[in-house]
This record gives structure tokens, C-alpha cells and sequence, in this order.
């Protein structure tokens, strides 16, 4: 999942300008984690150091150990390319250190040429392309920038940044039911929590999440599905920026079988637990002949409970209960 540290800041920004205006009036955070551009920054210097030391460029390049700054080496890259400017992978990995830079005009203008050298684009360079196309330009969504999403996604339907870039195009393009289509099959990844989130509140302001055959799974087990609300006489006591566990237990004791964390701003909505979220590897909830499911309001965000959490209960049985099931948070920790 290391692509999605890289695309923590990008996800508010693509928000910022497609779905809050004309789809969402949902809560927005009022700050973003800094951490997946930093991890972004921290890439580049090493990816174009690995790229001038393995290609002919120059025999007498300096060893990764004692690189320049990000900005020098991206400038070094870039100077090379205008004596060089026929190399089509120095153009495609300039153009997405533009982008981890968050210079997307550049960015596209990079990849662009990197396009018109390769004769058979693969779908690291479509995906690269829409991206720099969608963050330099919004319109593009209905244009260029959507359709080589859905060339992605056409001939790879889980790829996950054009999942989600996929979506936004599918909004622009007023087709709220595609864009929950994607980002449902999006949010089955798991991916981390601030993306998550994001996917979570989006989902609901369009209908809640599409659940289909083809939507990606851990194997071929079956996944807890739940319907999670907090009863009206506590709803007010949730603070905004709680966290959400949701657990399945051994009703004879033990740890865990599997746990999802989420934010208590997605209540009430549709949750998911399957063996993705097992805590042992190997184990299956389908080993279980009833499961304890606990959905816990966490005050501290910490898993452990502590006086002031709200939680609900329910039994489960493997292969049974195969409908939503509907789930109250009603009791208080005492």
C-alpha cells in the first residue's frame, strides 16, 4: 500500500475541486496529514539516483549515498532530458517526480512527451498521465484525463488509483452511480484509514456503498456485512473525531478474529468484516460456529476500551447469516 502514502494530500486537493462543490455538503477535515507527501519527497531522490546510475546517461554519476536535494536532482534529471530527449522512461520519471512534488503543469507536460516516445503505453504510464492531466486541469475528468481511466480500468478493474481518480471523472461526468460503483470497489481494499474515510463520507452522500459479486474480496470468504448505527439517545455524545473498531470474537474468549478501525464520521453506514481483517493469518470467521460482533465508539482512539466508550453487540453465525445485519451502539462503558 505504499502508493497511498503518496496520495494522502492529493485525495483533499481532487476533493477540494470536484466532489465538495457539486456533490457533498458532508463534514470536511479542516487539516491533512503532510506524511504521504513527505514519503512522495523522500522517493524521488532515490528513484532518479537508481535512474542515472543504471542508464548509459553518464558513467562517472555519484552514488546514491551522496545525492543532492530533491529539487537539484529533479533539475539534473530535467537538463539531461533536453540533451537526451528521445528517452521516454527518463520522461515518464520526471514527470512523476513532478508530481510528487506536487508541480503538476510540469508533471504533464513531462508525461506527455514520455506518451509520445512509447509506442504501446502500459497502465503505470496511463494512470501517471491522468493523474498529472486531472490535478493541472479539473475539465479534463470529462475529457482526456477520464478516458485513459477507463482504458485503466478497462483491462485492469482493480487498479486502485484509477479506482479512485475513476470516480471523480464519473462525477464530472453526472454519473453518480459509476463513481459509487468504483469507489466501493475502492474502498473493499481496505486502504488506510484518511482515505477510507474520505471514501466513506462520499459514499454516503451518494446512496452508501454498492455491494456486487465482482467487488474484490480476501478469497472466497464470506464477508460480515453490517449496518451500523448509534442509538438517537446517544448519537450527540459521539465527538467528531472519534475512532470506530469493530471486532468479531470467539464468544469463548480469546483474541480477536478480526478487526476493522474506521472513523466514527462514517456512523451510520455499511460496514464489512471478511478474513482481510483477521488478525491471525490463516484463520477464517467460516471456522466459527457463532461470533460475538462488538462495534465500539473509542473517545481516545485507542482499541482498548476505557470508561465513555459507546459500543453494540451482536451475534453472528458463519454461513447463516448471510443478509445486512443491523447493528445498535447503545450501552456506554461504565
Amino acid at each position: 500500500m505504499t502508493i497511498w502514502l503518496g496520495t494522502g494530500v492529493l485525495l483533499a486537493a481532487a476533493l477540494a475541486f470536484v466532489l465538495v462543490p457539486a456533490w457533498t455538503r458532508a463534514r470536511q477535515s479542516n487539516s491533512w496529514p503532510i506524511t504521504g507527501l513527505v514519503a512522495s519527497a523522500l522517493l524521488v531522490p532515490f528513484a532518479i539516483g537508481l535512474y542515472l546510475n543504471v542508464t548509459t546517461w553518464s558513467e562517472d554519476a555519484e552514488s546514491t549515498a551522496q545525492l543532492p536535494g530533491v529539487a537539484e536532482m529533479v533539475q539534473q534529471l530535467a537538463d539531461r532530458l533536453e540533451q537526451n530527449p528521445h528517452d521516454s522512461q527518463g520522461w515518464q520519471l520526471l514527470g512523476q517526480s513532478y508530481l510528487a512534488m506536487g508541480q503538476y503543469a510540469d508533471a504533464r507536460r513531462a508525461l506527455r512527451e514520455a506518451w509520445e516516445l512509447t509506442p504501446e503505453p502500459d497502465n503505470e504510464l496511463r494512470v501517471a498521465l491522468g493523474e498529472a492531466e486531472a490535478l493541472a486541469d479539473q475539465q479534463s475528468l470529462a475529457g482526456e484525463a477520464g478516458a485513459l481511466f477507463d482504458a485503466v480500468l478497462a483491462n485492469d478493474p482493480n487498479n486502485q488509483k484509477a479506482l479512485w481518480y475513476g470516480g471523480l471523472a464519473a462525477l464530472v461526468t453526472e454519473q453518480p452511480e459509476l463513481a459509487r460503483d468504483r469507489w466501493s470497489r475502492l474502498l473493499a481494499f481496505n486502504p488506510p484509514e484518511n482515505v477510507a474515510q474520505v471514501l466513506r463520507q462520499q459514499l454516503q452522500a451518494l446512496g452508501g456503498v454498492i455491494e456486487s459479486a465482482d467487488t474484490p474480496q480476501a478469497g472466497d470468504a464470506e464477508a460480515i456485512r453490517l449496518l451500523i448505527s448509534v442509538d438517537e439517545a446517544l448519537a450527540d455524545t459521539v465527538p467528531e473525531a472519534a475512532s470506530l473498531f469493530i471486532f468479531a470474537r470467539n464468544p469463548a474468549g480469546g483474541p480477536p478474529v478480526a478487526v476493522v478501525r474506521a472513523s466514527a464520521a462514517g456512523l451510520p453506514g455499511e460496514f464489512s468484516l471478511s478474513d482481510a481483517n483477521a488478525m491471525i493469518p490463516g484463520s477464517s470467521i467460516a471456522n466459527f460456529e457463532t461470533l460475538s460482533i462488538v462495534a465500539r465508539v473509542s473517545v481516545s482512539g485507542q482499541p482498548t476500551e476505557q470508561t465513555g466508550d459507546l459500543y453494540g453487540e451482536i451475534s453472528y453465525r458463519p454461513g447463516q447469516d448471510l443478509s445486512v445485519q443491523a447493528l445498535v451502539i447503545d450501552q456506554t462503558v461504565p
